[in-house]
């Protein structure tokens, strides 16, 4: 029999309220760290469940070249691995289950010092929430599938016995209108680079085509950095732009030459 109340298994076989779910400029979905959070407190209580940072390490720092001077630029980029225990308890304190699961998290032309806290905040947020996900569908389950919010567990077989739930705890959730300042923009549902878009991105991938100079390149490249550490650009985007870039400077240092 499970540890969990009737009104809990209820709860975590509702779908996901459309409130809780971010959408990108690519129309991928997201759920924040801070949503994850509240949404635990609100199934469980307070003091009824753990995270535990089981490791963390620095995979790599890097300080980025400036490409006209070759001298560094005073920019970093940084990655950390994290791995999070999430242990759900009853009641009485009772541990009633445990999840475990990690993730990598890069800061992109930060501060040093930014990089790592970045990086860092991530990689632990980032864990959390994939150790919430194995809670089904409140905890963003049914995202993977394309965004999809209709529930993807349906029902179970071990249900117990008590008082069915009363109204769902999401109702009058508030519209999340942002990730939080300690995690890393992250697509759920993947995608190509460049698929779906925003006109900036097709716009600025032309340009960086189009570039007569290096200083019109540098101009761009400092542009597309920019989207970036404001979170309107994704990393496969940046990757994809990178990649066009590198070429066309190429292209053009052989002009030069």
């Amino acid at each position: 029999m499970t540890a969990f109340s009737r009104q809990q298994v209820e709860q975590l076989l509702r779908p996901i309220n459309r409130n809780r779910v971010l959408r990108d400029g690519k129309g991928h979905s997201h759920v924040s760290q801070q949503d994850v959070t509240a949404h635990l407190i609100r199934m469980f209580g307070f003091g009824s469940f753990d995270t535990d940072v089981v490791s963390v390490e620095c995979v790599f720092e890097q300080e980025r070249i400036n490409r006209n001077t070759g001298e560094p630029s005073g920019r970093w980029d940084c990655c950390y691995r994290a791995l999070i225990r999430l242990t759900i308890k009853d009641q009485d304190g009772k541990e009633i289950c445990h999840f475990e699961d990690g993730s990598t998290a890069t800061a992109q032309n930060q501060t040093r010092g930014d990089a790592h806290d970045l990086a860092y905040k991530s990689a632990l947020s980032l864990s959390k929430k994939r150790a919430a996900i194995n809670l089904g569908d409140q905890f963003g389950l049914s995202l993977y599938n394309k965004g999809q919010l209709e529930a993807l567990v349906r029902g179970t077989l071990v249900v117990p016995e008590g008082e069915p739930a009363a109204a769902d705890v999401q109702d009058g959730v508030p519209q999340q209108v942002s990730l939080g300042n300690d995690e890393i923009d992250r697509d759920l549902d993947g995608g190509a680079p460049g698929d779906g878009a925003a006109d900036w991105f097709t716009d600025v991938e032309g340009r960086i085509k189009r570039a007569g100079d290096l200083d019109v390149l540098e101009t761009l490249a400092n542009e597309v950095e920019e989207k970036k550490a404001t979170g309107q650009c994704s990393q496969a985007q940046y990757d994809h732009l990178y990649t066009v870039g590198a070429q066309r400077h190429a292209e053009l240092s052989g002009v030069a030459a």
